[in-house]
């Protein structure tokens, strides 16, 4: 028996393997599967987004008004994962990554399999991953208020970028 995985994005082994060709090989000659790194992945960035992304872009939408409104006077109150646009390249680039950092991060803590190569893999898929999370920050082209199947320019905020006015819009 298999449990459901409410995944992230659509992105599969060719993705990884488009932008991380050298992590595929090594999992190839390791045995593994991309499978269980790509779930994990998967909802370790979706805690982010309920927890760390939802709140800020929630805030930025509504400029700081307690109750979440949107246009035509619809609520909305929580983070749902079944707003997010699956086909999206930051999702399926932020799900990527975040695999990979999981696979590198495996390799770097078995004491019988240590070296530079894979530490410095590590260390450079944590900086990819940290990289692509601030643009997806700053750009919100991935979750669909109205569930119409694109974001138009209210669900986007051209004005959130983290950012714009020294990171804080806040005090202006």
């Amino acid at each position: 028996m298999t449990d459901f995985v409410q995944q992230v994005s659509n992105a599969v082994v060719n993705d990884v393997i488009k932008y991380d060709p050298a992590a595929e090989r090594r999992a190839a000659s390791l045995g593994v599967s991309w499978a269980d790194y790509m779930n994990e992945a998967s909802q370790l960035i979706l805690e982010d987004l309920e927890n760390g992304w939802f709140p800020v872009y929630v805030q930025r939408q509504t400029k700081g008004l307690d109750l979440y409104k949107y246009k035509n006077g619809k609520m909305f109150s929580n983070f749902d994962p079944l707003h997010l646009l699956l086909d999206n390249i930051t999702l399926k680039r932020l799900h990527v990554f975040k695999a990979l950092e999981l696979f590198y991060s495996t390799l770097v803590t078995d004491v019988s399999n240590i070296n530079e190569v894979d530490k410095t893999n590590h260390e450079y898929s944590i900086a990819r991953y940290t990289d692509e999370w601030l643009r997806a920050l700053q750009i919100n082209n991935f979750y669909d208020i109205d569930l119409d199947g694109e974001i138009d320019i209210a669900e986007q905020n051209v004005d959130s970028n983290a950012a714009f006015y020294n990171s804080d819009r806040r005090y202006f």
